[in-house]
C-alpha cells in the first residue's frame, strides 16, 4: 500500500513506534488515520489491531480474535480476565482504531494494558464529549494530527484512484478541479467521490451528487456505532 502525500506523517509514526512511544492519531473521518496506522503496522508483525473499541465487550472480543484465542465468556469481567491472561508476557503494540467515547469500565481495561503494552489510539477528537474517560490516560501520548492533502498530493491521489477504478470522464482537468473543490484534500472523501463517479454519481457540467456521498458517510457511521 502506497500512501500518497503522507511521507512526513508516516515517518513520524514509525519513529515513535521504533522507540516504544504511545501515540494518539487524531483527525476527522476520511483523513486517513486507519491507513497510516496500518501502513506503520506493516513493520510490526506482532502488533495487535483492535478495530472496534466502542464498548468493553467489543474491545475484548477484538483483542482475543487478534490473538487467535477462542473464549466463551459470560460477562465482561471474564472477558477482561481472558484478555489480560492471553497478553501476559506478550510484549507488543496494541492498536485501538475508531475509538469513540470511552466508559469507565473500558478505561479500566486500557489502564491495565497500558502498564505493559505501548499503544496507538486512533480517534476523531480529544474533546471530552467525544472520547470521555479516554482523556485520563493520554497525558503521556505523542499526538499525530494528519491534515487534508495539499492540492498537488490530492491530484496525485485522484489520478491513482482513477487508474485503479478505470475511471473515464469527458474532461479530466475539469473533473480534477471539481474533485478538489468538493473534497478539499480529504483523502477518504476523494476516494468516495471517485467511486461515486465510477458508478454515475458525477455528471460533467453538474458535478458530484454530494447528497449520496453524505448518505454513504452516515450509513458507515451507523454501521460502526
Amino acid at each position: 500500500m502506497n500512501l500518497i502525500g503522507r511521507e512526513t506523517e508516516l515517518n513520524f509514526l514509525r519513529d515513535r513506534l521504533r522507540t516504544g512511544r504511545n501515540v494518539a492519531v487524531i483527525g476527522p473521518a476520511g483523513i486517513g488515520k486507519t491507513a497510516l496506522v496500518r501502513q506503520a503496522m506493516a513493520a510490526m508483525p506482532d502488533a495487535l489491531y483492535c478495530p472496534d473499541t466502542s464498548t468493553l465487550k467489543t474491545a475484548c472480543e477484538s483483542l482475543l480474535a487478534a490473538l487467535g484465542v477462542s473464549v466463551t465468556a459470560p460477562d465482561n469481567i471474564q472477558r477482561k480476565r481472558a484478555v489480560l491472561a492471553a497478553l501476559h508476557g506478550h510484549r507488543c503494540y496494541i492498536v485501538f482504531d475508531h475509538v469513540q467515547r470511552v466508559s469507565p469500565r473500558l478505561l479500566s481495561l486500557l489502564e491495565n494494558l497500558r502498564e505493559s503494552h505501548p499503544m496507538v489510539i486512533a480517534t476523531r477528537s480529544l474533546a471530552w464529549n467525544d472520547i470521555g474517560h479516554l482523556k485520563m490516560i493520554l497525558w503521556d501520548f505523542d499526538t499525530l494530527e494528519p491534515d487534508n492533502l495539499n492540492e498537488a498530493a490530492a491530484l496525485r491521489l485522484a489520478r491513482a484512484e482513477g487508474e485503479r477504478l478505470g475511471l473515464h470522464v469527458p474532461d479530466p482537468r475539469q473533473f480534477e478541479h471539481d474533485l478538489w473543490r468538493w473534497s478539499r484534500g480529504n483523502p477518504g472523501r476523494m476516494i468516495a467521490l471517485c467511486e461515486q463517479a465510477k458508478h454515475g454519481g458525477y455528471v460533467f457540467g453538474h458535478r458530484f451528487d454530494v447528497r449520496l456521498l453524505d448518505l454513504d458517510r452516515r450509513i458507515q457511521e451507523l454501521n460502526r456505532s
